[in-house]
C-alpha cells in the first residue's frame, strides 16, 4: 500500500491506484464539504495515518459503495482540505449540465399557511410579526421566521378550527404550536393542527416528515396521525418520517416514551429506538440499533447516507432541491456512505455521485439519471 499521501492522490487522479487505495482515498471524499483551498501537506499525512489505520484489515480493500463511515475528527479536517485536490481530475459532468447544476440551488425557509377560514398567508413575502388573531389565540411570524401561536386570552370551546402549514419540495420550516409544542418541518411536508386544542387531547396530522418536541401534559396526551398510523406521548422528542413515496413509517424516538400503533397491532418505543411500519404489508416492528445522527441529518443540514441506495438518495435530492428525477437503463443497486452539507447547490453534491460513475444530465428542473 502507498503510504505518502500526495503519491497516493496522484496515483488516483491517474487512474493507477489498487482496489485498496481506491477505497482510502474515496473515503477520504465521504464527508468533504467542498473546500477550496488546496489541502496542508503535513495535514494530509497526520489526517491520512488516522484514517488508514481505523481501517480494518476486512474493509481496506471494498469499494466506497461498501465502506462504513470511519471519519473521524483528523479525517474529518483532511476532507475539509483535500476534495479539489483530487476531483479535479475526476469530473465527468458535461460542461452544460455542470453549469445547469450549479443554478439549482439548496431549499430555504419557505411555507405556506392557511387559516381556518380558508385565508392562504406565504409565509416567506409575511412580514415578522402578528398574521392573524384567531379566538383569541394570536399567530405571529417571529424575528428569527419561526412561526408562533400565543394565547392571549382563554379560548372559547364551541368554537373550533383548524389550521394547515405546508412547506413545498426545496422549503422547510419551524412552527411552535398553541400548547408549546415544536415542531420542525422538512421538505414537502403538511402539518394540520387546531388553533386551540381541545381539553381532552391534542392531534395533529402529518404528511411528510418533521421533528416534535411536545410540551407536557398528562391530562391530554399528544398524538400525531398518518395515512398508516398513530403515535401517541405525554411529553417527548421525536422525529417521523412518513413521506407518501418512501416504503415505510419511520418513528424516531429520542427522548421519553411514544406509542406506536396501526392497524396490526402497537409497539413502544424507548429512547434510542425506531419502529419502522411497511406500508405494503402494514407489519409494525421496532429497530434498536439506529443511527439517530443519521436520522436527524436534516434538521441539522446536513444529507446523511449510510447504505442508502441510489433512488433513496435522489428522493431526499428531489425533494431539498425541488428538482424532479428521471432514470435512463438500468441503475445500479449499489449502497452509498458519507454526508453533504444541504446548504451545497447540486453541482456539488453530485461529486460525491460522479466517483462511482453516476452521470446526471440537467435540463431546467429535471435530472435525467444513468449508471455507466
Amino acid at each position: 500500500m502507498e503510504k505518502n499521501a500526495k503519491k497516493l492522490l496522484d496515483k488516483y487522479r491517474a487512474g493507477y491506484c489498487t482496489p485498496e487505495e481506491i477505497a482510502i482515498v474515496e473515503t477520504w471524499y465521504l464527508q468533504l464539504p467542498f473546500e477550496k483551498e488546496a489541502p496542508d501537506h503535513l495535514l494530509i499525512e497526520t489526517s491520512k495515518e488516522e484514517v488508514w489505520n481505523r481501517l480494518s484489515p476486512s474493509k481496506r480493500s471494498v469499494k466506497l459503495v461498501t465502506v462504513k463511515r470511519i471519519a473521524i475528527a483528523a479525517s474529518i479536517i483532511l476532507c475539509c482540505s483535500v476534495g479539489l485536490y483530487f476531483m479535479a481530475g475526476r469530473n465527468t459532468l458535461p460542461l452544460t449540465a455542470k453549469t445547469e447544476l450549479k443554478n439549482i440551488l439548496p431549499g430555504g425557509h419557505k411555507a405556506i399557511l392557511t387559516l381556518a377560514d380558508g385565508t392562504v398567508v406565504n409565509l416567506d413575502d409575511a412580514k415578522n410579526g402578528q398574521i392573524a388573531n384567531q379566538n383569541g389565540i394570536v399567530i405571529r411570524k417571529a424575528k428569527n421566521g419561526q412561526l408562533e401561536y400565543i394565547i392571549k386570552e382563554i379560548p372559547n370551546a364551541s368554537v373550533t378550527g383548524s389550521n394547515t402549514i405546508a412547506t413545498p419540495r426545496g422549503g422547510q420550516y419551524q412552527v411552535s404550536l398553541p400548547d408549546g409544542t415544536k415542531v420542525w418541518l422538512n421538505a414537502a411536508t403538511t402539518l394540520k393542527y387546531p388553533y386551540a386544542f381541545a381539553k381532552n387531547e391534542r392531534v395533529v396530522e402529518l404528511n411528510g416528515e418533521a421533528y416534535f418536541e411536545v410540551s407536557k401534559d398528562h391530562t391530554r396526551p399528544f398524538r400525531v396521525k398518518t395515512d398508516a398510523q398513530m403515535v401517541e406521548v405525554l411529553g417527548t422528542h421525536f422525529n417521523i418520517n412518513a413521506y407518501k413515496d418512501e416504503a415505510a413509517v419511520k418513528t424516531t424516538l429520542l427522548e421519553g416514551a411514544v406509542k406506536v400503533s396501526n392497524t396490526s397491532g402497537s409497539v413502544n418505543l424507548h429512547p434510542g429506538e425506531q419502529s419502522r411500519l411497511n406500508i405494503n404489508t402494514a407489519r409494525l416492528i421496532v429497530d434498536q440499533e439506529i443511527d439517530i445522527d443519521k436520522e436527524m441529518a436534516w434538521k441539522n443540514n446536513i444529507f446523511s447516507f449510510d447504505n442508502d441506495d441510489l433512488q433513496t438518495i435522489m428522493r431526499q435530492i428531489s425533494r431539498w432541491y425541488d428538482v424532479d428525477v428521471v432514470y435512463q437503463g438500468k441503475i445500479s443497486t449499489e449502497k452509498y456512505v458519507g454526508e453533504i452539507p444541504r446548504n451545497s447547490n447540486l453541482a456539488e453534491v453530485f461529486k460525491i455521485l460522479e466517483l462511482n460513475h453516476v452521470h446526471i444530465d440537467a435540463k431546467g428542473k429535471v435530472l435525467t439519471v444513468t449508471k455507466n
